[in-house]
């Protein structure tokens, strides 16, 4: 392992307690900053104040000590600098589910959220196949689609969600209208799109756009704290702040929270759809994971398989305990990992230190009440900001991998499908149940036909290819171009015929002494793993446990075979040695 020039305290290491006080509380700030979605849930499903107030403090709780526990024993969870938070993805769904069954209609999706999280993280080698980048981005796109009704349905502040403007129209208005806004405040334009609430919410969207990109080092972090803030002062100077006042004075100042049981008078076809979100969002959790334990290691080279497991399977029990306390769906965000990053302090006992922070907070409901008074047009700008950012991390993700007419139609088909049921109100016309749940909701429909898409073309999907390498100085040259091709061919990301490439030649200076005669390159893929056989006459190849020291590198002739036998293994995600009749062969398993 080698440390980056960046890190400054390292996961084991322990800062002055000074310093680690104020990095856990920035973690804590951030993480409160996104108990906003909780708030959204509970004032989009009606809650009285009473119920919105425990389910900000539930939430809060459980990610006071998902922070700890993730921080916590490595044998029972990641042993990371990992923040849980209120998921953003959880909230369209968890709106209608607080319509149909109140808080425990909620606390049952949470429920299944934190069972999905758990099945995948002991099951997620198998589940892998069925969730690639490019569904997992169709999935991530749509979620923030569906998203802008909700978010400009609170800038406008209009009850009837078929009487908005396009998107276009609501941005282009509100600009429009800021000039004669404050001559006539209770003015309503015609599509019932209510001014002050129009210059709110886009002033809130447009101070986090504004500080996310121009603010320097880890204050962009605290850009939505920052937005949230000007959407507060401005729906103040237009005397729009509503129930403030009294939200803030009838908040208890000590409360402990509410237990409650999940109800399942859920539709079934409901938590299924659900289910499926969750699938994603647990797999863009495993994500958030691997990128902090990456923050260690400048020669970081693949995931601890263990250590994602431990990590999802611990935020799942953390996510069930949330639903128990009147909580939302936890998950984790990247924005932890840029603070981290940013500060070069990635020691776990920040983690728990933050943990402790927003634990004791949860026990004083009058800190929460601005997150709970915040009005909605500020809910809506945030919305907004999360929705364009899926649109576009969904699109990056879906793409990230060089396209070919498979993934071209898994990408393509589910999205046109999500779009026609966003826009076409004929469909789903006299259908009940569970076909109607999937036929209105774009996220929904969506998602289905990627799985389903992509389980088909599934079908006869491996390639094969194998190849005689030349002798000499042109079988490096010969390696790279032939992972090229293939990658071109495959359509591999360039990371992974890259990774490929180096880890192939590295075997082939191992392998060099031991081969009597040719070599010959075989490749397999199947769309989630790349197998690569080097197969020739002569002795086995042996991977050492360890790497040599530089005392043996200098005194054993064979040292520098071995260390090449442990680059290999390290470059690869799985290498292993094989024999083929009197043949002697190396796989090396590359996961992408």
């Amino acid at each position: 392992m080698k440390r980056p020039r960046n890190l400054v305290y390292a996961v084991n290491e322990r800062p002055p307690t000074a310093s680690m006080l104020v990095l856990g509380l920035q973690h804590a700030a951030l993480s409160i900053v996104f108990l906003v979605y909780a708030a959204m849930v509970a004032k989009g499903a009606g809650f009285t104040l009473a119920q919105q107030q425990g389910m900000v403090v539930g939430t809060l709780l459980a990610c006071g000590i998902g922070a700890i526990v993730q921080g916590g024993s490595r044998r029972f969870s990641s042993g990371l600098l990992l923040i849980p938070l209120s998921s953003p993805m959880f909230v369209i769904f968890a709106i209608p589910a607080g319509q149909a069954a109140g808080p425990d209609g909620v606390a049952a999706l949470t429920l299944v959220g934190g069972l999905v999280q758990i099945i995948v993280g002991l099951t997620f080698r198998r589940l892998r196949a069925f969730f690639p980048p490019e569904v997992c981005g169709v999935v991530v796109l749509m979620l923030g689609v569906s998203m802008v009704p909700h978010a400009f349905e609170r800038i406008v502040d209009a009850p009837d969600a078929g009487s908005l403007f396009t998107v276009p129209e609501a941005i282009s208005l509100g600009i429009a209208m800021v000039p004669h806004a404050f001559d006539n405040m209770a003015a309503v334009a015609p599509g019932g799109i209510y001014y002050p609430s129009v210059i709110t919410g886009l002033t809130t969207l447009a101070v986090i756009i504004a500080s996310t990109i121009w603010l320097k080092g880890s204050k962009r972090f605290f850009a939505m704290l920052i937005g949230c803030a000007a959407g507060y002062a401005t729906a103040a100077l237009q005397g729009q702040l509503g129930s403030f006042s009294s939200a803030v004075e009838n908040a208890s100042l000590v409360a402990l929270p509410h237990l409650g049981l999940p109800s399942f008078s859920l539709a079934p076809g409901f938590l299924a759809g659900y289910a499926v979100v969750a699938m994603i969002a647990a797999v863009d959790n495993m994500g958030v994971i691997i990128s902090t334990d990456r923050l260690d290691d400048a020669e970081w080279s693949k995931p601890d398989v263990g250590q994602v497991s431990r990590g999802l399977s611990s935020l799942g029990a953390t996510t069930i305990l949330s639903s128990l306390l009147g909580g939302t769906h936890l998950g984790l965000s990247s924005t932890n990992i840029g603070l981290a990053f940013a500060t070069g302090v990635t020691a776990r006992v920040v983690g728990i230190t933050a943990g402790l922070i927003m634990a004791g907070i949860a026990f004083f409901p009058a800190a929460l009440a601005v997150v709970i008074a915040m009005p909605d047009a500020v809910l809506g700008g945030i919305l907004a900001f999360a929705a364009s950012y899926f649109i576009v991390a969904g699109a990056q993700l879906s793409l990230s991998r060089m396209m070919s007419p498979r993934r071209m139609l898994v990408v393509g088909l589910p999205i046109a499908t999500g779009i026609a049921v966003l826009t076409t109100e004929r469909l789903g016309v006299g259908l009940t149940g569970v076909a109607a749940i999937l036929i209105h909701s774009p996220l929904m429909s969506a998602s289905i036909v990627a799985i389903i898409l992509n389980a088909v073309m599934r079908i006869g999907i491996a390639q094969k290819a194998s190849v005689t390498l030349v002798t000499g100085a042109g079988r490096h040259d010969q390696v790279e171009e032939l992972l090229t091709e293939w990658g071109e061919m495959w359509g591999l990301k360039p990371a992974t015929a890259l990774q490929a490439s180096s880890a192939v030649n590295q075997l082939l200076e191992a392998v060099s002494d031991l081969a009597e005669g040719d070599i010959r390159l075989e490749a397999r893929h199947d769309d989630v793993r790349l197998d690569i056989s080097v197969v020739y006459a002569g002795q086995p190849m042996v991977f050492p446990d360890r790497a040599p020291t530089a005392d043996e590198l200098l005194n054993d002739d064979d040292a520098m075979g071995r260390m090449a036998g442990w680059l290999v293994r390290n470059l690869a995600d799985r290498a292993s040695v094989f024999t083929r009749g009197d043949l002697q062969g190396v796989l090396l398993r590359f996961e992408g």
